[in-house]
């Protein structure tokens, strides 16, 4: 049987080919990274499972926010307009705020993970996606945002 192929977008491509490396090596994945969002859309196109099955190969994407030309929150849309609900998307930032997170979980995001990452942390949330944990991760990661929210809110009436 394949194993899970996971796509790391990220325009730092070190940090894209490092996370890449770290799913790898669990030994129960494959992974592949690439630097931009333009790159990552013709990587689901080159991946899409033909003879009417649907789908795609890459079960997992793992989406930086801030990137040149197509941020990870307008890619996480246009995944989301053409592959649907059934790729898991994680996003793996160094940015937070209200807008950010609501974009996120309307896009139904299974994590949000901000950079500085802990790696076995990560791996967890892929091992939890791939154990069919998938909308409870999603749940969770709304309430999470509900939380953020209001944390976000009182910092700014604080500021």
């Amino acid at each position: 049987m394949d194993k899970p192929l996971i796509l790391v977008v990220d325009d730092e491509k070190h940090v894209a080919d490092t996370i890449a490396t770290l799913i790898r090596r669990t030994g129960r994945y494959e992974a592949t990274a690439v630097y931009s969002g333009k790159e990552a859309l013709a990587k689901f196109s080159k991946n899409k499972i033909m003879l009417g099955l649907g789908g795609n190969k890459i079960r997992l994407a793992i989406l930086d926010i801030k990137m040149p030309e197509m941020d990870g929150l307008q890619l996480l849309e246009k995944i989301r307009r053409q592959y649907g609900e059934g790729i898991g998307l994680m996003m793996l930032t160094a940015f937070e705020d209200e807008e950010k997170w609501d974009r996120a979980t309307s896009g139904f995001v299974i994590d949000y993970i901000k950079k500085p990452y802990d790696e076995k942390v990560l791996i967890e949330q892929i091992d939890n996606f791939f154990a069919g944990k998938g909308d409870k991760m999603t749940i969770k990661t709304f309430e999470k945002h509900l939380d953020k929210r209001d944390e976000l809110r009182k910092q700014g009436k604080q500021g």
